[in-house]
This record gives C-alpha cells, sequence and structure tokens, in this order.
C-alpha cells in the first residue's frame, strides 16, 4: 500500500482519490474548501463536485498541505490550470527529495504559455519526476467504475509505469509514453476545439459539420504538437482524438456548453462567471502558434470569438466557407 497526496477536491480530484484508495491505497486529500472537507471527514460524501458516490474510508480530508504531503510517495495535483503555479508554491516547502508530481489538469499557463509540467518544474525544485495525465475522463463516470482508459506521461518511463500501477484497475485503463509535450498540448487544445464543435449545436449545424471541425482540430493539434518536440501520433490517440469526443460531444461539457451558448444568444460571460471553461485559456495557444509559425486557423477562429469579439454564427460560417484542406 502506498500513500497519495491529491491536492484539490474538485470533481477529478476527488473521482482519482475514489480509484486510487479503492485500489488498496492511502488517500490524503488536501482543498481549499472546508465545507467539503467537513461532508467528506462527517458523510463520506462530496455533494458539491461529485454527488451520489460514497467515499472510500482510505480517503482521508486534510485541511493543510504539510499534512497532504508529508507521508506521501507522490503528490497528484489536480486544480485549475490558472492557479498551479500558486499551488505549487505553497505545496514546495512540503514537497520532500525525490517525491514524483502528476498533474491531471489540462491547460497553459496564461501569459507565458507554458504547460504545466514546465510550471512545475520551475516551483517544485526538489520533486522526483514529474508526469501528466490526458484522455478522456468524465469524473463521476470514472467514479462509477465506467469503464474509461487515459493515458499518463513522464520523461522517465519507469515513473510513468509506477503511477500506472497505482491507478489502473479493471474498468480504469492507464496507457503510458515519454511524449509529454505531446500528451499534454492534446489535453489542453482539445478544450479550445471543443468550443468550437459547441458553436456548431448552437448554431444549428449537425454532426457532418461537427465531425468536419474535428477533423481539422486535429490535425492542428498535431501540427502544433510537433512544433513543440511532441509526436504528432500522440494527438491521434487518448490525449487528442479521445479526449476531443468526449469534451466536443458530451452535452455537459462546459467548454462545449460555452460555445453553444456562444451561438444560441444565451448569455454566455455569466456561464463563465461561474464555470471553469479552460478552453477560454487554451484559445491563447494562437499565440504560440503564431510565434512557431504553425497554420491553426480554427484556432484563430475561436480565438477572434471568444477574445476579439467577433460574431460568432457569422464567423463560424466563414470559417466553414473559406477553409480549404490544399
Amino acid at each position: 500500500m502506498r500513500t497519495v497526496a491529491v491536492l484539490g477536491a474538485g470533481n477529478m480530484g476527488t473521482a482519482l482519490a475514489q480509484i486510487i484508495a479503492g485500489n488498496g491505497h492511502s488517500v490524503r486529500l488536501w482543498s481549499i474548501e472546508t465545507d467539503v472537507l467537513e461532508e467528506i471527514r462527517d458523510h463520506r460524501l462530496n455533494t458539491k463536485y461529485l454527488p451520489g458516490v460514497t467515499l472510500h474510508e482510505s480517503v482521508t480530508p486534510c485541511w493543510t498541505l504539510q499534512e497532504s504531503l508529508a507521508e506521501a510517495w507522490l503528490a497528484l495535483f489536480s486544480v485549475p490550470s490558472r492557479v498551479v503555479r500558486s499551488l505549487a508554491r505553497d505545496a514546495a516547502p512540503h514537497i520532500r527529495d525525490g517525491q514524483p508530481v502528476l498533474n491531471v489538469g489540462k491547460g497553459l499557463e496564461q501569459d507565458t504559455n507554458k504547460r504545466m509540467s514546465e510550471v512545475l518544474d520551475e516551483e517544485l525544485p526538489r520533486h522526483g519526476g514529474i508526469a501528466v495525465m490526458g484522455g478522456p475522463a468524465i469524473a463521476d463516470e470514472l467514479a462509477r467504475g465506467v469503464p474509461t482508459a487515459v493515458i499518463v506521461a513522464a520523461a522517465d518511463a519507469e515513473l510513468a509505469t509506477e503511477i500506472q500501477d497505482t491507478l489502473q484497475n479493471e474498468s480504469f485503463k492507464v496507457e503510458t509514453t515519454t511524449d509529454l509535450a505531446g500528451v499534454e498540448m492534446g489535453a489542453c487544445l482539445k478544450n479550445a476545439y471543443a468550443i468550437a464543435l459547441g458553436m456548431c449545436d448552437g448554431a444549428g449545424y449537425g454532426t457532418n459539420t461537427k465531425a468536419f471541425l474535428a477533423s481539422v482540430a486535429l490535425a492542428e493539434m498535431a501540427r502544433l504538437s510537433q512544433a513543440i518536440g511532441g509526436q504528432p501520433q500522440t494527438v491521434y490517440g487518448l490525449a487528442g482524438l479521445g479526449d476531443l469526443i468526449t469534451t466536443g460531444f458530451n452535452p455537459h461539457s462546459r467548454n462545449r456548453t460555452l460555445g453553444e451558448k456562444l451561438c444560441n444568444g444565451r448569455d454566455w460571460q455569466e456561464f463563465l462567471r461561474t464555470n471553469t471553461v479552460e478552453g477560454v485559456a487554451a484559445c491563447r495557444a494562437r499565440d504560440l502558434a503564431h510565434r512557431l509559425g504553425v497554420a491553426t486557423p480554427l484556432l484563430h477562429t475561436i480565438y477572434d470569438v471568444v477574445f476579439m469579439d467577433k460574431p460568432p454564427e457569422e464567423t463560424m460560417r466563414a470559417f466553414l466557407r473559406d477553409f480549404s484542406y490544399g
């Protein structure tokens, strides 16, 4: 049995805590939300983020980072990308020499366009290796044992295998790779492209159009991944294609829902104020693509709608009209 510190008791953090505990390990689950921790302690429930799931007795709520990380062999970060750096700074004094880190959030850092593994490497100098997770994993399905597959990437293949052994069970399959850049880029960009797929729904387009845009999205993801040192084929697996299908076609996806609201006249700004939508920040990868000279016309289209106030339906209609594979 091993101890894992899970930092972040949102839906995915709680679901992974449940999986790890169910695999026979001990979990120290940390959150800044005291009401969430108290409910876990008193009722074994997290109704705010993972309703209907009774948490394993081996999931222990922790009110301090020190308590969570003290005996853990692995520190698992499960927070929005915008707070990864600040959380890492707070956690750094409690990360032991050689303690590995796994990040499961998906995004690039605003302003720097750095991947989360790069952010963690900067802020946690004593770490024992950094790994990331990508792939199509809806938290409530994962926690309920619905068959799910993800991919874990680490520069150290042995670390990726150790994490695989900790997470994997008969219903949760974990693939491994050393392609950190490819997994992170696919996991980040699929959120932005899911907004475009949601725009199709809001505009009343059909499955034909969404499939067309999904194929364009994958090609752009592969090009940008390769430009930063990733393997293009990675995005055609779980971290890209698989995750894009889940995020772009699931009616409950926040990224897809935002795109739908953009094109059906509903208050998408209000939706953003009350929900974490990683795809918005992911659109800023357009700046990275521009700097690297990578053609990403669909990503630019989404950026123009979200950040440049271009009319959503008209802008998407122009893209669909003018795009050429040639």
